[in-house]
């Protein structure tokens, strides 16, 4: 992964790298930079520098969108920076799997002040945040949510037994040359806040805050061949009419004569105007559709890949909702998606409290 540099940059990034007074996180680009600007491989870049080969892959990415500018973190004199080390991080994860109490610790649970006297003591490292402290509580495996509550809808025996079925079922149409899609729609929200002030004279200041939300629905299908998505916008509200567009678009873009669709049990994809459409000279004929179990979302390879977008893109507020739903297509469509009914990511039950 070659990158291109100046002579000019390259004068500037000797500098930077050679400057004691630096911040290792600057030493670290432009060392890694100018390797890779001289066709050294990322793998041995990454254990130069001691960095994982994803991280040097997003500095490299960096530097050919904003050169020079990639290279300043912004973070220059920031008391609330990582400053423990891959090992520390780990003793400190030791500790944490015991109680307070089994350390030292006059505490019920670990909180906030708790980690603060264990990380000032154990490692002589103390940042200005509660924030700083909350994140490495969830590093270590901790969470400050309360668990989820109790759903008496699902059944997890018949969750596995369905999701049995669904996997024997898809492996038998692929093996027949079928193409097979897991779907689902998603409705990302672009959400816009206006702030206004009031100061009538003689009187005290009067705030006023007005939210406006809009939101846009996509239909993804994940095909387990090719592991890419392509979102359908979806027009109006999330109905059975805007879902047979969609997989009539769908049937319309896919080359197999015989396609399989794994849905959820949403109402829309149960109504008897799509169900139907299935059968032989109807419009949506080449579709098989398969159900997954109820309430069992998580067993959604295409779930997924709508939460790492929306994860990707909620911290990032956008001038317009063209720009957020843009931003939320392109992140799918620029990408694969490993996931598969096999390889999923554990179900976040959040029952880890502190």
């Amino acid at each position: 992964m070659q990158v291109e540099v100046t002579g000019e940059e390259t004068a500037v990034l000797i500098r930077w790298k050679k400057r004691a007074d630096n911040y290792v996180l600057v030493r670290m680009k432009a060392e890694a930079i100018l390797y890779a600007s001289r066709g050294v491989d990322v793998s041995i870049i990454a254990e130069m520098v001691e960095r994982s080969v994803k991280t040097i892959r997003e500095w490299l990415a960096g530097w050919r969108d904003s050169r020079m500018c990639s290279v300043l973190t912004g973070h220059a004199g920031n008391q609330n920076a990582a400053k423990l080390t891959r090992a520390q991080k780990q003793e400190l994860k030791k500790i944490l799997a015991q109680p307070p109490s089994r350390t030292g610790v006059h505490a019920e649970f670990w909180d906030v002040p708790a980690i603060r006297d264990v990380v000032k003591i154990m490692f002589d490292v103390e940042h200005q945040a509660d924030s700083s402290y909350q994140l490495l509580l969830r590093l270590c495996g901790l969470s400050f949510k309360l668990p989820d509550p109790f759903d008496k809808h699902r059944n997890e025996k018949a969750i596995t037994r369905r999701m049995t079925e669904v996997k024997t079922q898809v492996n038998a149409l692929l093996d027949a040359g079928w193409e097979v899609y897991t779907a689902d729609e998603a409705r990302p929200e672009h959400e816009a806040e206006t702030r206004r002030t009031q100061p009538p004279k003689g009187q005290r200041t009067r705030p006023s805050v007005n939210r406006k939300k809009t939101s846009q629905s996509f239909l993804g299908a994940l095909p387990p061949t090719s592991r890419t998505v392509t979102p359908y916008p979806i027009e109006q509200n999330q109905n059975t009419e805007q879902t047979i567009l969609a997989l009539e678009r769908l049937q319309r873009e896919t080359e197999a004569e015989k396609i399989a669709v794994v849905l959820d049990n949403a109402r829309s994809h149960h109504e008897k105007a799509l169900a139907g459409l299935h059968e032989p000279g109807r419009l949506l004929e080449r579709i098989t559709p398969v159900f997954l179990p109820p309430y069992a979302p998580d067993h959604n390879p295409v779930e997924h890949v709508w939460n790492t977008a929306k994860n990707n893109i909620a911290n990032i507020q956008r001038e317009t909702p063209e720009e957020t739903f843009g931003a939320f297509a392109s992140y799918i469509t620029g990408r694969t998606f490993d996931y598969d009914f096999e390889h999923l990511p554990p179900r976040d039950t959040e029952n880890d409290l502190v």
